[in-house]
């Protein structure tokens, strides 16, 4: 486990050297060899990484969704950056495709931990341990779309963080009202 951990650190110290410090997305040919090699990096650093963790903690699907996800928002944000000489309508689509994939990444990143602290807290209960997957889901999914809204309303220019301060306690208290309310069956 730790030699798949050891590969994960240095396939994410990769993508974070080909993106950032060679800026591997300024070459236009799609088969340029730093590309392909980028390419390579977004598939194999979240398989190393997420494939594990779903199988540990026993969520199906969640590797797939993490590698789908990641490597999507990677592409998206590595070779399809928007063009800063063009306007933000004529952007918009590639803003929203960025958005998507930042959900989805939020969605991957917090379902685990939703998961672990909710079994944790519901270890004695008597609800069965599916009850609760779905219960990480739902709100990973709250979670991400809380982060989409923020993220679109900066995109939009209309952000305070009062807003965003209260977008989270909204969010807080619709899963605090879902949770009190007893399961009827």
């Amino acid at each position: 486990m730790a030699l798949i951990a050891a590969f994960a650190g240095l396939a994410w110290a990769g993508i974070v050297g080909l993106i950032f410090l060679l800026n591997v997305g300024d070459y236009a040919e799609f088969w340029f060899p730093a590309r392909v090699i980028t390419y390579a990096l977004l598939l194999i650093a979240p398989t190393l990484t997420f494939m594990p963790m779903g199988r540990a903690l026993g969520i199906p699907l969640y590797g797939y969704w993490s590698v789908v996800s990641w490597a999507a928002f990677g592409f998206v944000f590595a070779f399809l950056t928007p063009d800063p000489t063009r306007s933000r309508d004529e952007n918009w689509g590639l803003l929203i495709l960025l958005l998507i994939c930042l959900f989805a990444v939020v969605v991957s990143l917090f379902l685990p931990i939703f998961y672990a602290v909710g079994t944790t807290i519901f270890a004695n209960a008597s609800r069965p341990a599916r009850y609760d997957l779905r219960r990480a889901m739902r709100e990973a999914v709250m979670l991400g779309f809380y982060f989409l809204l923020v993220a679109f309303m900066q995109l939009l220019g209309n952000l305070a963080w009062l807003q965003a301060l209260l977008l989270l306690l909204i969010v807080v208290t619709i899963e605090l009202l879902i949770l009190s309310r007893g399961r009827t069956r």
